[in-house]
């Protein structure tokens, strides 16, 4: 009896051994992401998401969630951190050649440039005040960064509001919704200010003690002087897309009386141009404020800093 209840349990276990066989599915796969790799098509791309590198295409690896490349010139990349820095202390013009040198290390080292470095690149050409030149350099860089990137991530929108910076110096949005790079991409010319818009102040540091050398800095906004001030502006306009010129110079008045009974003569001097400044706008400027010199009741002896603003 012992021996037929024995026979009978193993039989009933071996039944349903086989019906646990024949209910699995030979089709199905592993849930776990780390069990089969992905197709190559499946795989993400540069600065996509990942949970490993088995899910990032050949030659990328996942670092904190995103398919990063591995090849990097490290002395280029000390460049672009030190470029990062440098415009964080609000040093753009630094910041640019930082990361000039950095691409030239790239290309040097025969590494390929990394998107991440054309964006930075981009993003400090567009906020420095460079001239169009730089501009349309700063256009360029930053379209081929924004190809490079998959759309919609934090990188790609940084991208867009730099470019956003280059509206004021003609920048065609047409031409960023193309493949390739343009010729040209400052094609809308600048949005120009209408120059009955523009104002024009005047402002002496220290302002000297005497009473009548307030005369001398009122006469710079006179509707005298005003057209040949504005043609500076919009020489500048031109020649930079920037809405907003600042002359300093420095200015002397000297005031002698030789005799009690005649009136005395005022003399008004403008220092040398400081060295490094932007000679166009500081000759133009030097010119049209010559008229000041013969301000009549200037009778102080005083010697100051001008800042002329227009904007």
């Amino acid at each position: 009896m012992r021996n037929q209840t024995a026979l009978l349990a193993v039989r009933y276990l071996a039944l349903a051994a086989w019906v646990l066989v024949l209910g699995c599915d030979a089709r199905a796969t592993a849930t776990d992401p780390q069990a089969a790799a992905p197709r190559a098509e499946q795989k993400s791309r540069e600065y996509e998401s990942c949970g490993a590198t088995v899910h990032c295409a050949d030659e990328l690896r996942c670092y904190d969630q995103l398919c990063l490349r591995t090849q990097r010139s490290v002395v280029g990349d000390y460049h672009a951190a030190l470029g990062a820095a440098l415009r964080g202390r609000g040093k753009v013009a630094e910041a640019v050649v930082a990361y000039a040198e950095a691409q030239a290390r790239y290309l040097a080292d025969k590494v390929p440039l990394p998107p991440d470095l054309d964006c930075a690149y981009g993003g400090a050409l567009a906020a420095s005040s460079g001239k169009k030149e730089q501009s349309e350099l700063a256009a360029r860089v930053l379209h081929r960064c924004l190809m490079a990137l998959p759309v919609g991530g934090d990188a790609y929108r940084r991208a867009l509001a730099d470019l956003a910076l280059l509206a004021e110096a003609g920048l065609d949005p047409e031409v960023l919704g193309k493949p390739a790079a343009a010729d040209v991409y400052l094609t809308k010319g600048p949005a120009r200010k209408p120059s009955d818009a523009v104002t024009v102040t005047a402002t002496a540091n220290p302002m000297p003690g005497g009473k009548t050398f307030p005369l001398l800095v009122e006469s710079i906004s006179s509707v005298a002087l005003r057209p040949a001030l504005i043609a500076c502006w919009e020489a500048h306009l031109a020649a930079t897309s920037k809405e907003e010129l600042v002359v300093t110079l420095g200015v002397k008045t000297k005031y002698t009386e030789e005799y009690d009974d005649e009136p005395g003569v005022s003399q008004v001097t403008f220092d040398a141009p400081a060295a490094g400044g932007d000679s166009a706008a500081d000759t133009c400027v030097r010119a049209a404020l010559e008229p000041i010199k013969k301000t009549p009741g200037l009778r102080d002896n005083a010697a100051t800093k001008l800042t002329i603003t227009m904007k």
